[in-house]
């Protein structure tokens, strides 16, 4: 067995974002498995600075859809999870958001759903979302995490990168910028 032969390696080589969802509810004990995994993800100084809101209603879903230029799926989740984050964030508060999301997803394949991220880009978008759910000013709001389970029978969007990969000698330099093995 190789490294890559692991359950572990492979779930983190095949996560991708989820687009496509059917229409069935997402159990309340899957939920909270989902929420347990985002309370205890590892944030810096250990200062956990998200607070999260779950959204399961399909109309309100529709509408954070419609937030934001990298919305549109969310408008056929079973559940979303709004990230709220403290006003005017430091960079590591930014990291930890996408900590927090990368470790909804893996948690979510784990239990047999898709999922992906939904980014409110703009000031707009991020006001918007503010007003659907109440957010208050002195809190940020950038991004939702949407989950279901994968419609396999509707093709999932293709990537714009084809679906793969920069190959390793692009990316990868030893020691200084540039320097290659």
């Amino acid at each position: 067995m190789t490294q890559t032969d692991t359950p572990f390696i492979s779930t983190l080589l095949k996560l991708r974002q989820s687009r496509r969802f059917l229409d069935q509810p997402i159990p309340a004990e899957i939920v909270d498995l989902l929420l347990d995994v985002a309370r205890w993800t590892g944030s810096a100084k250990n200062t956990q600075p998200w607070e999260f809101i779950v959204v399961d209603d399909r109309d309100t879903n529709i509408a954070l859809s419609k937030a934001g230029q990298f919305t549109g799926f969310l408008d056929n989740v079973a559940l979303s999870i709004v990230i709220v984050l403290p006003e005017s964030p430091s960079r590591s508060v930014a990291y930890d958001e996408g900590r927090v999301s990368e470790r909804l997803m893996l948690a979510a394949d784990h239990l047999g759903l898709g999922s992906g991220t939904a980014w409110f880009s703009t000031p707009d978008a991020q006001e918007t979302v503010r007003g659907l759910l109440g957010i208050p000013a002195d809190r940020e709001v950038w991004s939702a995490v949407g989950f279901g389970y994968i419609d396999r029978s509707q093709p999932q969007r293709a990537s714009t990168l084809g679906g793969g990969r920069k190959s390793l000698d692009e990316i990868i330099s030893y020691g200084r910028y540039g320097q290659k093995a």
